[in-house]
């Protein structure tokens, strides 16, 4: 009885341990055979297509590109990345095929694996090659084909930047496509697959004269002279903006008693009145290529015109004239001189010239409330 119980408990085993085997290899194959047929299906029809790539049978090209996508649809893979397939669409002159694809581009951030296991880019790299030695003759294509303007407008945009890359010619394409197609169905595609416009970013530091006039009764009281300049500068695209300083002095051309001003002294003509202006301005170039540029500006300041009879130490104090917030604008230009290196960077010394005119809200004596004209030239250091 014994020996029965030993004899039915290993072939109980025998039998349980064999079908689990079997199971276990059946379920490898299986995998391995997916995986094999799947990956190299995958891989055979990416290497066929470079052959009609490279002899223009474009025909053939849309066929296995077809065939490929699906034969592996259920295999929850793809065969093709969406540069690959987008290029594909265009050498086919699939249109609609590339349109809906740059309208489902936010459909694509989940992606899914690919099916081949070749990793080189070899069918990425011909397929660039093909359109860009046949770009001119793709773009007309586009051009006949019975497309809205905004589908062409697209296209456009997307042949222009794989022939040029970014420059200022296609970052104004850029921003007129968005300004005239807020809300495009292309927006997702134009801002996750096409180059963001070129983003143009420096700092600089510029010195030179300020030539003043002063105007109305300032003018009356005080005449034309020069003031000493200093600069930092920065801007990001078309945007500057910075801090400006300069100082001089102003001659008195008419004396004033002390019955006149209130202060304690007299103020003989001749007298140098120190002159100091400081502020930000705010500019948008409207003009600019490779030497020269054209910025208007506005000014947010701080104008101080008094004497300097005293240390800032001393008790009593200078009189002033001005001492006020100041607002002004003017149009800049500047020259390009020379551009080098400086430690890797790009840089560039430019002659700039102001012209401006800044308006003082207060005037601490009444009598030469006015404004103030400037003509300015600086050097300027760009980096």
């Amino acid at each position: 009885m014994k020996k029965l119980k030993l004899i039915l408990t290993s072939a109980f085993i025998f039998f349980t341990t064999f079908s689990l085997v079997k199971a276990q290899t059946d379920f490898e194959n299986a995998i391995a055979s997916f995986v094999d047929s799947t990956e190299l299906f995958a891989d055979n029809g990416r290497r066929m297509m470079l052959q009609y790539i490279q002899t223009r049978d474009f025909e053939k090209v849309a066929e296995i590109y077809d065939f490929l996508n699906e034969r592996t649809r259920a295999n929850n893979c793809v065969v093709f990345t969406f540069r690959e397939s987008m290029y594909i669409a265009v050498l086919t002159n699939n249109w609609e095929r590339f349109l809906t694809n740059a309208a489902h581009f936010s459909d694509r951030t989940m992606r899914k694996p690919f099916c081949y296991r070749n990793s080189d880019f070899l069918l990425f790299e011909t397929l660039d090659l093909a359109v860009r030695d046949n770009i001119s003759q793709l773009f007309e294509n586009a051009l006949t084909a019975d497309l809205t303007l905004e589908d062409k407008e697209l296209l456009e945009l997307y042949f222009y930047v794989i022939e040029n890359e970014t420059d200022e010619t296609y970052n104004r394409k850029l921003r007129a496509f968005k300004r005239k197609y807020p809300r495009s169905p292309y927006n997702d595609f134009v801002r996750g697959h096409l180059p963001f416009g070129i983003f143009r970013a420096g700092m600089g530091f510029s010195a030179g004269a300020t030539q003043i006039f002063p105007q109305g009764n300032l003018g009356n009281y005080f005449e034309s002279a020069i003031a000493f300049n200093l600069a930092f500068n920065c801007f990001i695209n078309n945007f500057y903006s910075g801090f400006q300083f300069s100082a001089g002095s102003l001659t008195l051309n008419t004396p004033l008693s002390s019955s006149e001003t209130g202060y304690h002294r007299d103020l003989r003509q001749d007298l140098r009145v120190s002159y100091i202006d400081v502020g930000v301005p705010f500019g948008y170039t409207l003009i600019r290529n490779n030497w020269f540029q054209f910025t208007p500006f506005t000014f947010l300041g701080w104008t101080t015109l008094e004497t300097s009879f005293y240390s800032q130490d001393d008790d009593e104090s200078d009189f002033r004239f001005l001492n006020s917030f100041t607002l002004g604008g003017g149009l800049r230009a500047e020259l390009k001189l020379i551009t080098f290196e400086h430690y890797g960077e790009p840089s560039n010394l430019s002659l700039r010239f102001d012209v401006g005119y800044n308006v003082p809200v207060f005037h601490s004596f009444k009598p030469v409330g006015g404004n103030v004209f400037y003509l300015r030239s600086a050097l300027v250091w760009w980096w």
